[in-house]
């Protein structure tokens, strides 16, 4: 409550000459993921000054997140850094490539209510479709994080680089989106099924993140179990306000698609399976984000019409939102025939190859030459998009 007098009171006095406090937001979408890093790895070379002291991130997003926010170094060599994390990543790093009998025949125990004392490691593999310990170690030795914690994040909150870095999960028991922050300075917030907590952040609370419902396993933090973040997320863009946030640049995975792309049937017939859980994927991982920038834009329309002593603690927040401009769902088939045999029934045997935009085959699709084509097509996105950004940055 003092933090929000003081600032509000603050906020009287401001002037146009205050600098404003930068955050970086990144959605989620599995591999699409990988083009925010392709932006990123752009952005350090084009504006190498730049850091962003807010970080938010949820489900694959929160793992580009926690690579920029426990790197110890420059902006420049985070980027590289996260960059290097995605090129040559493979479905073997991310989960255990079983046959699909072995995946049905676990469905079909788990069916049977079979319960037995499990290891962490059996957890991942008995309580999801796929199991993630891959991920788990990929993560760990990436983010040099041996015990699953991510010290590099209290050494760059300590040397004043960084400002807070949150992760978004949902909490399966109670429907609540949790939202963990390690950082300083910040008050917790509470909104209906919206809560945050603080926390020493660990692998453990970025795989939660990252936890594709069914899909992937829940994860357990203290008592209680967590997944993806992006299940019942409403307001993408409200942890950067809360934390402070005056200019937010998101980086979403979802290609904007014109009136007469949007009215163009992606399916003949009955949908597909993949179809339909591509649609589901994305009102979960993209479509809230869109919306919430829509509502921000009103806010601060009507916030902007109010004289600072009246605006009780609201500012207008600048968005930026960059976007690919391909749609990397439909580019995903070209790289069908990639996936490994024993994995298909995930993908081509849901009707992948029936609908032109295979959005679910797109989120599964951890394969090199994809990944490396997401890397290159974030990095001249970005390079297209240098004069806005540089607006936004401040930057001649």
């Amino acid at each position: 409550m003092v933090r929000r007098v003081l600032r509000e009171i603050k906020g009287w006095f401001q002037t146009d000459s205050t600098s404003p406090t930068y955050a970086l937001v990144l959605s989620g979408g599995g591999a699409r993921s990988a083009y925010q890093a392709g932006v990123l790895r752009y952005m350090s070379e084009a504006f190498p000054g730049t850091y962003f002291p807010i970080l938010t991130g949820v489900s694959a997003g929160a793992l580009n997140a926690a690579h920029l926010g426990n790197h110890t170094g420059s902006f420049g060599e985070a980027a590289e850094h996260l960059e290097d994390s995605w090129s040559g990543l493979e479905l073997e790093n991310i989960v255990e490539v079983e046959s699909g009998f072995s995946m049905l025949w676990g469905l079909l125990q788990q069916q049977a209510g079979e319960e037995k004392t499990l290891s962490s490691a059996d957890v991942r593999h008995s309580h999801g479709l796929l199991d993630t310990t891959p991920l788990w170690n990929y993560l760990r030795d990436r983010l040099e994080a041996p015990d699953g914690e991510l010290t590099g994040v209290r050494r760059n909150l300590d040397d004043g680089r960084l400002q807070a870095l949150a992760v978004i999960t949902t909490n399966y028991a109670t429907g609540q989106t949790v939202t963990w922050v390690e950082g300083k300075d910040f008050d917790l917030w509470e909104r209906p099924n919206r809560v945050s907590v603080h926390a020493d952040l660990t692998v453990n609370h970025v795989m939660a993140s990252t936890s594709i419902p069914l899909v992937f396993p829940a994860v357990r933090i203290g008592d209680a179990w967590y997944g993806d973040g992006s299940i019942r997320l409403s307001a993408p863009l409200a942890p950067a306000v809360h934390l402070g946030a005056d200019r937010i640049l998101c980086i979403s995975n979802q290609y904007r698609r014109s009136r007469s792309e949007a009215a163009e049937p992606a399916v003949n017939g009955y949908p597909p399976t993949a179809q339909i859980i591509g649609l589901m994927m994305n009102s979960i991982f993209i479509d809230a984000l869109d919306k919430d920038a829509i509502t921000l834009e009103r806010i601060n329309r009507l916030v902007k019409e109010l004289p600072a002593y009246k605006r009780n603690d609201m500012r207008p927040v600048e968005l930026l939102q960059l976007r690919p401009s391909v749609d990397l769902g439909r580019l995903a088939h070209e790289y069908e025939e990639e996936i490994p045999n024993a994995f298909q029934f995930l993908t081509t045997g849901l009707g992948t190859g029936e609908t032109e935009s295979p959005d679910w085959l797109s989120v599964l699709l951890f394969e090199p030459t994809y990944i490396d084509r997401l890397l290159d097509i974030g990095y001249h996105d970005a390079r297209h998009q240098h004069d806005r950004i540089a607006q936004f940055l401040e930057v001649g």
